[in-house]
């Protein structure tokens, strides 16, 4: 990814506008709070929706109740902080469409910064607190424990996951560059993502999906490959046991890519004069 977007001194400037961003919210403390119970009850009702469903079966392809409250958590939590900090993204489309992604040019600041600060997500406040909840009542029902390792690589996974976000969030965005209209294909991925990998397991779904997100979107390394590591689902016996550890490796992969769509969709931008 090019350096305009992730230097030191980019990273600095980010977060002090994403600070701002956040005291300004804070103003409206009403709907904030509103916000918040919004997002809580919107994932209460998806784990309800799955609760109905093992009610009926002990298990949803030898996962069971816990190990996918587990799994949609894991989601949950690693999406939060895309959402609380990069979500803004998907204005792009309007902002070219309207013409006014050019104030962005003629500023003295990154026109990616300028464009993931235009506002704090407060739904992205609601998961993080909904996704360490979750995850730490799965890992005490199912009785987890995790060692140093797994704890770091917790971490470093949740990282990983908001970068993924980032980077196919990035690129699809972009498109609109060429196309003027790129929200169309966000609300597909967004689909795709939504219904299918952050809640159930891919051993129920054939091989062209799994192909398709691993491959092609790969939303599995966002949950479901990491979170066969973590419950002890996989062993170095299995042929797919290094896809676990892949998540860091995929985000830098989809942010270098992401950075070149961007930064030749703003090249294209600024030479049409638009």
């Amino acid at each position: 990814m090019n350096m305009d977007i992730i230097s030191m001194h980019t990273f600095l400037i980010y977060f002090k506008l994403q600070g701002m961003a956040f005291k300004s919210m804070l103003q409206f403390r009403a709907d904030f709070l509103v916000g918040l119970l919004g997002v809580v009850t919107q994932n209460v009702v998806n784990l309800l929706a799955i609760g109905v469903i093992l009610g009926r079966f002990y298990d949803l392809a030898g996962w069971t109740i816990w190990e996918i409250v587990f799994l949609y958590s894991l989601w949950v939590t690693g999406s939060s902080v895309y959402n609380l900090l990069f979500v803004h993204l998907y204005e792009l489309d309007e902002y070219l469409a309207q013409g006014s992604f050019d104030t962005f040019l003629i500023r003295p600041i990154s026109p990616f910064l300028l464009l993931v600060t235009g506002e704090v997500n407060v739904g992205g406040v609601a998961d993080v607190i909904f996704g360490l909840a979750g995850l730490s009542m799965a890992m005490a029902n199912l009785k987890v424990q995790f060692d140093v390792v797994q704890w770091m690589y917790l971490g470093i996974m949740l990282v990983s996951a908001a970068l993924i976000q980032l980077g196919i969030t990035l690129a699809l965005s972009s498109v609109a560059f060429w196309t003027t209209r790129s929200n169309a294909l966000l609300q597909a991925a967004g689909q795709l993502q939504w219904n299918m990998t952050q809640q159930y397991p891919l051993e129920m779904f054939g091989r062209g999906f799994r192909a398709l997100v691993t491959c092609v979107i790969p939303f599995a390394f966002l949950n479901y490959y990491p979170a066969r590591w973590l419950l002890g689902k996989t062993a170095p016996g299995d042929p797919w046991y290094i896809l676990s550890f892949l998540s860091p490796l995929v985000a830098m992969v989809l942010l270098g890519f992401a950075g070149v769509v961007w930064q030749k969709g703003i090249r294209r931008y600024s030479s049409t004069g638009s």
